[in-house]
């Protein structure tokens, strides 16, 4: 059986690889909210923004300055690498710059309510996965990406909204993804893995278990006996 694991595949394994097991061999999912309707609707327009920019050969003026290069083209949509006989690990990077030397960098692209004051070790972990599956796929490629965060400033919100960006350059590190690949084999190759101390869905998960076991405990202590039975 042949298991195709993205970024946040990893994302959840290194969390919890119990709810990773669970995720990928049965397919049950943690529970999760809905996701905002306005993020999906601003990672459309940049891309679009980015596009037209594209065409005219040159970097959005939103990000001009703050990286070095320009957007490549004629680029996959998904990048994807055979593992093993088990695992096809793929990914799919918002953007590509390609600098002078013909070095192809992903970007990607995230909208937030304000600058970020630290990256979350979930999109490191994304980028390294992007910069493992460009090398492992013959692109002349380095350790670092981007990571352009898009969030709104105050503004006269009928003259139209004041978007900002800021660009941050990340070292990536492809060889921590070729370790989480092997480990990602060797659990879904074995049976499910214990509770995770740390994980609060499997601590939720068993708090539910112990409560429908006291249940039914106390419901087969005082079980009443039919009356035949007393005869």
């Amino acid at each position: 059986m042949k298991f195709r694991l993205s970024p946040s595949n990893l994302v959840l394994l290194e969390d919890c690889p119990r709810c990773f097991w669970l995720h990928v061999i049965k397919k049950i999912r943690r529970p999760s909210g809905p996701v905002p309707s306005i993020s999906i609707k601003m990672d459309s327009i940049i891309k679009r923004y980015f596009d037209r920019y594209r065409r005219k050969g040159r970097l959005p003026p939103i990000i001009e300055g703050k990286i070095r290069g320009k957007l490549a083209s004629n680029m996959p949509k998904t990048l994807q690498h055979i593992e093993n006989e088990h695992i096809i690990l793929w990914g799919r990077p918002d953007e590509y710059i390609v600098t002078d030397d013909e070095t192809i960098i992903a970007l990607d692209h995230k909208t937030k309510s304000k600058e970020p004051d630290v990256i979350p070790s979930a999109y490191k972990l994304q980028l390294d996965v992007y910069s493992y599956l460009l090398k492992n796929n013959g692109y002349k490629t380095a350790n670092r990406a981007y990571l352009a965060f898009y969030y709104p400033s105050e503004s006269e919100i009928h003259k139209g909204m004041n978007i900002k960006c800021s660009v941050i350059e990340v070292e990536t590190d492809p060889s921590r993804v070729k370790k989480l690949v092997k480990k990602a084999t060797e659990i879904l190759m074995g049976p499910m893995p214990e509770a995770s101390e740390n994980c609060e869905y499997c601590k939720w998960l068993n708090e539910v278990n112990q409560r429908i076991d006291e249940r039914k405990k106390i419901k087969k202590t005082y079980q009443v006996k039919p009356l035949w039975l007393f005869g």
